[in-house]
Order: structure tokens, then sequence, then C-alpha cells
């Protein structure tokens, strides 16, 4: 079948850089090999209300002045629904309407992180490209190495996703929650090998198949925050991880993460303490999961 496609501009929020883009999902292992990458565009596919689409992204405009042209693609009629679903679905996974500009205020201010921002100027959060793929991935990476995460995340996507095959190269979709939900809990054990696993994906799956996305972007971080601990499988670890990985709700970090710390490390000395970090990320307010987020990066 013959793939049909659609072409348009997206302007992101300046400053944005997508080169910075590119650099961070060529080393987020996650999503290693999920999609094409060069210098000036990257081509991905996604699954939304049954249709797999493919979608390739190309910068043609500055860091002030931010422009991404895009062109869609799918075997199926680009209806003006669907076209409006995924660059809603593109915007929200580049973080593309972030405004930095108050970040970078409390950022330049703070001399130990001002040559991390110089760095990173214009990097745009990149999250998971479904707040499902990032709560799966917090499930499938529990308590194992990323690279066996990776590998047992490439299995359920080859099994359970669908393609869309664009110039001769397939682009494979993380599977939907309801495509959990239909295969069933014991075909997800078959193919997950994990039982543990198996039963906290399922469970997350149901959860999501009956949330509204909205809710979980818009709605109080608490609230969201305690919806996602009722799921059966879902701890702090894995809750903050989606909550800022996943919806980028960035107001919030993990009260332990060892991995931020270290990384905070690097740029504030050895000798701080976490009491002294937790008064640097205060300062930060509603942007503190920036702060994070760009340590870790830099890191």
């Amino acid at each position: 079948m013959k793939v049909k496609n659609i072409q348009g501009e997206i302007f992101p929020t300046s400053p944005f850089d997508f080169s910075k883009s590119i650099n961070f999902m060529n080393m987020f292992t996650p999503s290693k090999g999920e999609q094409i990458l060069n210098e000036q565009s990257f081509t991905k596919a996604v699954y939304i209300h049954d249709q797999t689409l493919g979608f390739k992204l190309t910068d043609h405009g500055t860091v002030e002045k931010p422009a991404l042209s895009y062109t869609i693609f799918s075997d199926k009629t680009i209806t003006d629904h669907i076209k409006s679903e995924l660059l809603d679905r593109i915007k929200f996974y580049l973080s593309l309407d972030d405004d930095l500009k108050p970040f970078y205020s409390h950022g330049l201010e703070d001399k130990s992180f001002k040559d991390v921002i110089n760095k990173l100027y214009g990097l745009h959060q990149v999250k998971f490209l479904t707040p499902f793929e990032g709560a799966g991935w917090a499930v499938l990476s529990q308590r194992i190495s990323m690279k066996a995460a990776h590998t047992i995340k490439e299995r359920l996507t080859r099994s359970v996703g669908d393609k869309i095959t664009i110039e001769d190269v397939d682009y494979w979709t993380f599977p939907s929650a309801d495509q959990i939900q239909d295969l069933g809990l014991e075909k997800l054990t078959t193919i997950l090998k994990n039982s543990r696993k198996s039963e906290y994906l399922f469970n997350v799956s149901e959860s999501f198949a009956e949330i509204d996305e909205d809710f979980l972007r818009k709605a109080p971080i608490e609230e969201v925050k305690n919806w996602l601990l009722n799921i059966k499988g879902i701890g702090e670890w894995s809750a903050h991880l989606e909550l800022i990985r996943g919806l980028g709700r960035m107001d919030e970090l993990s009260g332990n993460d060892r991995m931020l710390i270290k990384c905070a490390e690097k740029v504030y000395g050895s000798q701080i303490t976490e009491f002294d970090l937790k008064e640097i990320e205060e300062k930060y307010g509603d942007y503190k999961g920036y702060w994070g987020y760009y340590l870790r990066t830099v890191c």
C-alpha cells in the first residue's frame, strides 16, 4: 500500500535548539534504535487512535527564531483530527511550547550552574513519546540495567506494536495501553518472560486505558502522583520518573535521586550536602524539574 503524506511547519517557543534535542535522543537509552537521526532531522513513528503514523521533523530556523518543517506519513487517510492529535503529540514530546526564559533567569544567577545553561542553551526536555510509554519504561527498568530493560522493551515493541515503512525503513511503535489490554496477561508474560514485570505492566495499561491524558497533564500534581501510586507496580521512584519524563510536570523532583546527587556534585562540588541541594532546588520553583534535567544531561 502506498504511503500517504502531508507537510507543514511548527514554530517552537524560543530559545529552541533542535540540535540539542537530537543530541539528547542520541544518548537516551530507552528509545535507542527507534528513530533515524541526522544532524538536522529525525524520523519516528507513533500509534494514535488505531492508526500508525510516521513523522519527520527538519530544522530550518535559528535558536532565537526556531522553525521546524514536518512530514506526516500513513498508510491510511490523514484526517484533520489525526493531524491535530499528532502535532499535539510532537509538541508535547519535544516540549516545544515550554518557555525557558524564566528558568534561565534563575540559572544565570546561579554561578555554578551558569556554565550548564550556556552549554545546553535552547534544550527543551525530550520526554517519552507517550505517557504510557514512560510508565511502561518505569516498570520494565525496575531492578535491572537500562541495557537489559531496553532489550525487553524492544522485544515487546516488535511483538505487540505496529510499524510503518518509510523509504524502505521500518519504524515501530511502542504498544498503546489498549493493545496491551487486548493482548492479555498470559501472552504478555510469554513475551516479557518475567511474570512480575508482566503483571505490573498489565496493571499500568489497565489504568492508562481508562484515564484521560488531559487529567495527567493538567490536574494538580499531587492528584496525579496519588493516582500513579495507586497502581500496583508504581512506587515513588516510578511515579517521579513518569511525572517528569512522561508528563513534563517540572515542578517536582524525587527526594532521593542518587544519580541527580552525583551529577550535582560535578557542578556544585563534591562537598555539597543534600540540604544544600534542596535549598538550591527550591530557588528554581516550578522549574526545578528543568534544573534536574539539565544536571543529568550535562553529567
